[in-house]
């Protein structure tokens, strides 16, 4: 008797980009350097995160560099999300600092369509960044979660970024929810900016988006 054939299909994937050494050591030194004269803002949820205010790529030449190296990538990935090779802009970027215990809590980017975070220093493992499923609906939720069960990427609640280092930069969708657990290990710094395409259309509207 001949096996049928299966055919697995993802359907509607969410993407992530991962760029590899984005930045070398002799890039990010300067900016480390920044980041400990500027970081002054505390986590309102955590006494242990600190940020810089988000600022424009323009208004600093170490975060103009990055935009301007980010373009290529922001292009490729947005084509993922829209199907077009739109031209893509920074908005603002920001610094974190995660001391040892901190976190920071569960969020989404709001005002955006590409989000990222470029680590300028390597995470210990609790310390990775944490992407989660949506949550809302209406409907009831049943699962099937206990020591003999497998996770699958169609039954996973949350994905870990074990695989990101320092000099690495992360883009993904602005409306991904991502977290970052209590950090056991070294002090822990980040980068993190949002974008935004010059335009959309469907059709029969266009949406045009000023940087000005």
């Amino acid at each position: 008797m001949s096996e049928n054939k299966i055919h697995i299909q993802n359907l509607f994937p969410t993407p992530l980009m991962r760029v590899e050494s984005f930045l070398s050591d002799a890039e990010i030194s300067p900016l480390v350097a920044q980041v400990k004269k500027h970081n002054k803002t505390r986590n309102s949820r955590s006494n242990k995160l600190s940020h810089s205010l988000p600022i424009r790529a323009q208004e600093n030449p170490l975060f103009a560099n990055i935009s301007d190296k980010a373009a290529p990538y922001l292009r490729d990935f947005g084509f993922l999300l829209f199907g077009e090779n739109l031209e893509w802009t920074v908005k603002e970027m920001w610094t974190n600092v995660l001391s040892h215990q901190g976190h920071q809590t569960l969020h989404s980017h709001a005002n955006s369509f590409i989000s990222g975070v470029l680590y300028l220093s390597d995470s210990h493992d609790s310390a990775k960044t944490v992407f989660h499923k949506s949550m809302g609906g209406q409907e009831f939720v049943f699962s099937n979660t206990h020591a003999d069960s497998q996770i699958t990427p169609y039954n996973a609640d949350r994905w870990v970024a074990k695989e990101a280092s320092k000099g690495d930069l992360l883009l993904y969708p602005s409306h991904l929810l991502h977290a970052v657990p209590a950090n056991l290990g070294q002090e822990r710094i980040s980068l993190a900016l949002n974008a935004l395409p010059n335009r959309l259309k469907s059709w029969d509207y266009e949406v045009k988006f000023s940087h000005d």
